[in-house]
Order: structure tokens, then C-alpha cells, then sequence
């Protein structure tokens, strides 16, 4: 078992800690599904975070070859990056803030 002075009581206790930040967090999560409703909640798929962080490099990319002078970098074949609200919310999930309210 554990003796005093072995570091184990400070470990459990940092242990402690983050588990009781993440209840939190959970917590606070939970409350503002409840407040959404059902209908208010949306969940991103893998492939729509992977397009958005593409665009976002993209637009990096994009925006350090114009600063840079390098605008030969960014291809003339295909359209500019365009870098959209995150996350994205389709038609009918809109959010109360949202209206300007």
C-alpha cells in the first residue's frame, strides 16, 4: 500500500481534481443541451471537422503566399479558400444569439 512521502497521495489527489473538472465541464454541457433542446443540438461528423480544418490551412496558406509576395504558391486552378463559421449550422438550426439578440 501506499506509505507517506511516495508521491501517491499527490497523484490521487491531481486525479481527483481533473475528474472533478470534467463532471463539471459535463455538467455544464448537459445543462446547455437541456436548454437547446433536442432539436438545437448538432453533432459534426469526422468529415465535416476534417473539411473544415482543410479550409482553415488552405486560408492560411493562401493569406502567408499573398503577405509573403509568393502568390505564385496559391494555384490559379482552383478557387480560393473559404473560411466559414464554426462550427456550421444548417437551415433550421439556429441558435437564439444568432438573430442578434
Amino acid at each position: 500500500m501506499g506509505e507517506p512521502g511516495n508521491g501517491r497521495g499527490a497523484e490521487a489527489e491531481s486525479v481527483a481534481e481533473v475528474v472533478e473538472t470534467v463532471g463539471e465541464l459535463l455538467g455544464v454541457l448537459a445543462e446547455k443541451v437541456r436548454i437547446a433542446g433536442p432539436d438545437g443540438v448538432r453533432v459534426l461528423t469526422e468529415e465535416e471537422l476534417q473539411r473544415h480544418q482543410l479550409n482553415w490551412f488552405r486560408a492560411g496558406w493562401e493569406e502567408h503566399a499573398r503577405a509573403s509576395g509568393q502568390e505564385d504558391l496559391v494555384g490559379p486552378d482552383r478557387p480560393p479558400a473559404r473560411l466559414l463559421p464554426f462550427p456550421e449550422r444548417p437551415r433550421g438550426h439556429e441558435h437564439p444569439s444568432d438573430d442578434g439578440g
